[in-house]
Formats: structure tokens, C-alpha cells, sequence
């Protein structure tokens, strides 16, 4: 091979070294394209798969937020409801005393009672949906917790136990003429009701908004990257949930009523099923 290389001459070692060297830097460069191609397009693979779970957070963003508003706005609509029924009385009450002529107010028991099960379905629609996305964050059943805790309190204040002072103030359809102005023991416990499930309802909706306000945090920080100020409620009942301060929520909600409870009917299901795989 070397005699071969040797025997010829200057000229045509010059062109087969040049040729050589193209052929060389034709492989290098192609080699180099070859490689870059597919850097691009693992690239281009990766930011679509970015792009398509991104996407993905959005959607879930949208359905948690036609949710949180479905939520919020039934319970909106229930608690002017009773704020109005209230008012209407207070009118009356002064009309009356005034020697003025006054209507019924506009609430019926019936209508109150359709927009007070609207409310309750909704916030269980967001417990369901927390549920559902369990998976984005298991922190997340805070939310679930709460909610459930805070539907039955307001389930205690509305406990028809004894007669409900909506049921007999609100006019009757077809009897509005026969309705009278409570006296003023009723009107103060008509009173007491509306603020006590105003209160809870108002609560609830609140943490409802909680729930939305980090569901922001989870699912759009990537696209905008800012901190999004929460509540701070004066009032210690109407605590802000938080996923940064989950211990100190969990340990509130199991101190409740609600939250013994469920630890009460969670030991008793263990136990009937220990029982059960013990029994020979």
C-alpha cells in the first residue's frame, strides 16, 4: 500500500489527499447535521409534551373554576335571599309602626328551600371535583375535609328539630293576605337563624375560593409566575386554607365535631374489617 502511495505522483497525491479531506468534512458535517437533527427533535418532542401538559393544566383550571363559581354563585344567591327576607321584615316592621301600608315580603319557604339544596349540591360538586384531581396534589382533600365540615355545621343550624322560624314567617303562596309581622321574640330568632346560615354559607364560599386561589398556584405558576395574595380574615372561624400551612388546618378540622367524628367511624371500619380477616 505504501509502494502504491509512493509510486505515484506529487499532483495526484495532492488531488487524493484534497478529495480526501472533503470526503472527511462532508462526513464530519454531516454527521454533525445528523446529530443536530436529532437534539431538535428530541427537543421539539419534549417542548410538545410541555406544551400539550400545560394545556392540560389550563383545561383542569377551567373546570375548576366554572366549578368554584358554580359553587359560589348558589350560594350568593341564597344568602341575599335570607338578607332580603330579613330586610323586607325590618320594612314592614317600620311601615306598620308608621301607620303605613307595607307588603309581604317576596320570600317563600319553598324557594328558599330549593336555593338552600342548589348551594349544598354545588359545594359538594367542588368536594367531587377535588376528589376526581386527587392526583395533581393530595393536600388537596383540605379542601374536601373542610367543605364536608363546614356543610354539616351549616346542616345544625338548619336541623328542622323544632319548628324552623323561616318555615312559619315566610308567606304561604296563595295566603300572602293572610300573613301577619312576627312579634318581636320571633323576629330577633328569624334574625339569629339568617346570621347564624349566612355565616356558614359565606364560609364555605370563602373556602371555596381558597380552593381556587391555589389551584392557581398549581396549575398556572409555569405560565404566570407571580404569588397570588390570599385571605386573611380577621375572624379566627373564617380561617384561609392553605396547602403551605396543611398541618395546622388538619389538626383545626380534626378538632371539630366533624373531624372526631370521621376518625370515630374510621377506627370502627378498621375494626370491623380486622375483625373480619381474624374470624377463622
Amino acid at each position: 500500500m505504501l509502494d502504491f502511495w509512493l509510486s505515484l505522483e506529487n499532483s495526484t497525491r495532492v488531488a487524493l489527499i484534497t478529495a480526501s479531506a472533503t470526503c472527511l468534512s462532508a462526513l464530519i458535517g454531516f454527521t454533525a447535521v445528523f446529530i443536530q437533527i436529532g437534539r431538535q427533535g428530541r427537543n421539539a418532542i419534549k417542548a410538545n409534551r410541555q406544551n400539550e401538559a400545560l394545556k392540560r393544566k389550563v383545561e383542569i383550571y377551567e373546570r375548576t373554576l366554572e366549578t368554584s363559581r358554580k359553587a359560589q354563585d348558589a350560594s350568593s344567591v341564597l344568602s341575599n335571599y335570607l338578607h332580603n327576607f330579613d330586610m323586607s321584615v325590618q320594612f314592614a316592621k317600620a311601615a306598620q309602626d308608621q301607620n303605613y301600608s307595607w307588603q309581604p315580603p317576596a320570600a317563600r319557604f319553598q324557594e328558599y328551600q330549593r336555593l338552600s339544596n342548589e348551594a349544598s349540591l354545588a359545594f359538594i360538586g367542588v368536594m367531587t371535583m377535588i376528589e376526581a384531581w386527587h392526583i395533581i396534589e393530595p393536600k388537596l382533600d383540605i379542601f374536601r375535609y373542610a367543605i364536608a365540615m363546614g356543610l354539616e355545621e351549616l346542616r345544625a343550624v338548619t336541623a328542622m328539630r323544632q319548628p324552623d322560624a323561616l318555615m312559619f314567617a315566610m308567606p304561604v303562596p296563595g295566603l300572602e293576605s293572610n300573613w301577619v309581622l312576627p312579634n318581636a321574640e320571633s323576629t330577633a330568632a328569624i334574625k339569629t337563624r339568617i346570621k347564624q346560615e349566612s355565616y356558614q354559607v359565606e364560609r364555605l364560599s370563602a373556602w371555596v375560593a381558597d380552593f381556587q386561589v391555589e389551584m392557581q398556584m398549581l396549575l398556572l405558576s409555569e405560565l404566570f409566575p407571580n404569588e397570588v395574595e390570599r385571605r386573611d380574615p380577621p375572624d379566627p372561624d373564617q380561617f384561609c386554607i392553605r396547602l403551605d400551612r396543611y398541618e395546622e388546618i388538619n389538626k383545626r378540622i380534626d378538632a371539630s365535631n366533624w373531624g372526631k367524628r370521621r376518625v370515630e367511624i374510621e377506627a370502627e371500619a378498621w375494626g370491623r374489617f380486622s375483625d373480619k380477616n381474624s374470624t377463622p
